[in-house]
């Protein structure tokens, strides 16, 4: 029911099996901050409900982490024939996704969707920046 201009009441639709805001980010973002859900904060939004109660000493939204996301480039293309990746020995690895596999062809990475895979890495800035060198030191895509 439409109250004022777009202004609706009583909704009639609610989407089913709805991706979060941010994706894969959001994620990140809660495994950095303490006390904050991605998916409770989405509902609440869209329910014109305040996210949370924020008291006048405490540091709303400030993680207690540090996260990066890394884009694994393609430097050439053609067909992949080997990927090497390491990540076993990673002290702050929060998840990682490969896109491509071996066989595919593929072109030279040139944004943030035509990389080759992610990895993102969630703790302590010193220990995040040491293992992204691990990270790309082991990362090769030959084709």
């Amino acid at each position: 029911e439409e109250v004022n201009e777009g202004s609706f009441t009583n909704p009639v639709m609610i989407e089913v099996g709805a991706r979060l805001s941010g994706g894969r980010k959001s994620i990140m973002t809660q495994s950095a901050m303490q006390n904050w859900n991605p998916f409770e904060a989405l509902i609440q939004s869209h329910s014109m409900e305040t996210c949370q109660i924020v008291s006048q000493n405490a540091n709303f939204l400030t993680p207690d982490k540090f996260v990066r996301h890394i884009f694994l480039p393609i430097e050439q293309k053609g067909r992949v024939e080997q990927i090497d990746l390491d990540v076993s020995s990673l002290a702050t690895l929060h998840s990682s996704a490969m896109i491509v596999k071996v066989g595919d062809i593929v072109n030279e990475t040139t944004d943030i969707v035509s990389c080759a895979g992610f990895v993102w890495l969630v703790g302590e800035r010193e220990l995040v920046d040491e293992d992204t060198e691990r990270v790309m030191s082991s990362f090769t895509l030959s084709v």
